[in-house]
């Protein structure tokens, strides 16, 4: 599932984007959850991860501008999908700074909002993305924002780094290991398979990730996973 944000003070321009979303997710067969919020600042409190936020610049007396609600939103989630949609066009090339992927002028042309999400889709296609289909809905996570995944018997739990909850899913450890790129992911213990990414450091008997959780590592296997890490960093350029 695509988690979509809508930010925007004018109720008629969240409808109408919402709108856009539905047409396209039935020509698309694209799962999605959906959020509105009138200004950024409430956005910014909720905290959430969204895959995809469509921000408005200018809330006028409802708020900061969406330049730096998009500002703080980088402080804590470096991964979303920035939309910005606009009356001002003179602004698009202040919205670079936050990573902005695409830039919409008002009114929005039907035609440009199908190309963006068309090129967001596309990035998740080529985005080393982890799809699971659970409980009839697809999600899909940016193999960049998972830390570890933990096997528990059938099922398996997946943990991010980006602050979002731990995910439980109804896969072995095994058949998630088999989807993710083996030149990037681990299994140093049983029940344990790392991102190379997120280690922070490591010892003969744990391996510590970026977000402090300390993994048991098999003293049988730390010399492979020596070797692995190591060809990881130089081919990382790290």
């Amino acid at each position: 599932m695509v988690r979509i944000a809508v930010c925007d003070d004018s109720g008629f321009m969240r409808s109408e984007i919402k709108k856009r979303i539905l047409e396209y997710s039935v020509k698309k067969d694209l799962d999605y959850s959906l959020d509105e919020y009138e200004v950024g600042e409430r956005l910014v409190c909720s905290r959430e991860k969204y895959d995809l936020i469509f921000m408005d610049y200018e809330f006028e007396n409802k708020g900061t501008n969406g330049l730096n609600i998009a500002k703080k939103i980088r402080e804590y989630d470096k991964n979303s999908t920035i939309v910005f949609a606009s009356s001002y066009p003179s602004i698009v090339f202040d919205t670079f700074e936050v990573g902005t992927f695409r830039f919409l002028i008002k009114p929005i042309d039907n035609e440009k909002f199908n190309e963006v999400m068309d090129a967001f889709m596309k990035t998740l296609e080529e985005d080393s993305v982890l799809k699971i289909r659970m409980d009839g809905e697809n999600y899909f996570f940016k193999e960049s924002i998972i830390s570890y995944v933990e096997g528990m018997g059938k099922n398996c739990i997946l943990h991010f780094c980006d602050g979002r909850e731990d995910m439980e899913c109804h896969m072995t450890l095994g058949a998630i290991e088999g989807r993710l790129s083996p030149e990037k992911f681990y299994r140093c213990y049983k029940s344990f398979l790392i991102n190379l990414a997120q280690v922070d450091s490591y010892s003969h008997d744990e391996v510590t990730m970026s977000t402090g959780d300390k993994l048991l590592i098999s003293r049988l296997k730390y010399k492979e996973f020596n070797n692995i890490y190591t060809d990881y960093l130089v081919k990382a350029g790290v």
